[in-house]
């Protein structure tokens, strides 16, 4: 069964406290089995240009065991953010883009968020949203009126709520088509209620870290899925909403 870590990061955080090696990266995949990971810069880089080149790096030298997620925060220059999700979806071939609500200090509803759905739609590539810490701009409640103004574009609730507001990131994925949740740091009981009442093709695996990484694949290990819910939420989501040359 082919398991895909939907999120996760390298880089140093500044906000965060938080600094992710290459090594690490490889060595908690190897060890848990994790086939492919889609990689992002954290919130707190000042350069997330270079992070984006890491990524595709990392990328050419492990192929097909990453691909890259754009994030940036929205509220820098406007070109320099266009010309760079530009240069990341084209040139590196990234799947995606990032709004880390808390980091980036942007509510999914503020106009300067706008440039990140905007540039979802035209390049056809899902939305990541930061939910949990960090209310209200993290409040999944936040990301409805986006998917409506954006159907096309698919948006992924990162922490699905994250234990205090996963009853709302369901609400969210229930009013929604085009809204889904990836579980991490979410308990596992919950992880299992999300798939009983929403089905299992709107919910995806992820990690955030490489040090929790072994607590998430023991929750999904331990639910009790079915074997099409496990190939689904392990793999078969994040390959379908990211376009993952992957099968699964």
């Amino acid at each position: 069964m082919v398991t895909i870590d939907a999120h996760t990061h390298l880089g140093n955080c500044k906000i965060f406290g938080i600094d992710i090696s290459e090594d690490e990266l490889i060595q908690g995949m190897d060890k848990y089995h994790v086939d492919l990971s889609i990689v992002q810069p954290h919130p707190g880089e000042d350069h997330p240009e270079k992070v984006h080149d890491d990524i595709a790096a990392l990328v050419e030298k492990y192929p097909g065991r990453f691909s890259g997620l754009i994030s940036m925060n929205p509220n820098m220059d406007r070109k320099r953010y266009t010309d760079e999700v530009e240069r990341c979806i084209t040139k590196l071939k990234f799947v995606g883009i990032k709004l880390h609500t808390f980091g980036h200090i942007t509510s999914p509803i503020s106009t300067n968020a706008d440039i990140v759905f905007e540039m979802a739609e035209a390049f056809n590539v899902p939305v990541m949203i930061h939910t949990g810490p960090g209310v209200p701009f993290s409040l999944p409640s936040l990301a409805i009126p986006r998917a409506r103004e954006y159907p096309t574009v698919s948006i992924v609730l990162a922490h699905s709520g994250a234990i205090t507001f996963v009853s709302e990131a369901y609400v969210a994925a229930k009013e929604c088509e085009n809204i889904y949740l990836e579980t991490s740091w979410c308990g596992a009981h919950r992880i299992k209620w999300l798939v009983a009442e929403l089905g299992a093709r709107k919910v995806m695996f992820g990690s955030d870290l490489p040090s929790n990484l072994p607590v998430e694949i023991t929750k999904y290990e331990t639910i009790g899925f079915t074997k099409e819910q496990a190939r689904l939420c392990r793999g078969g989501n994040a390959a379908r909403i990211f376009n993952l040359k992957v099968k699964v």
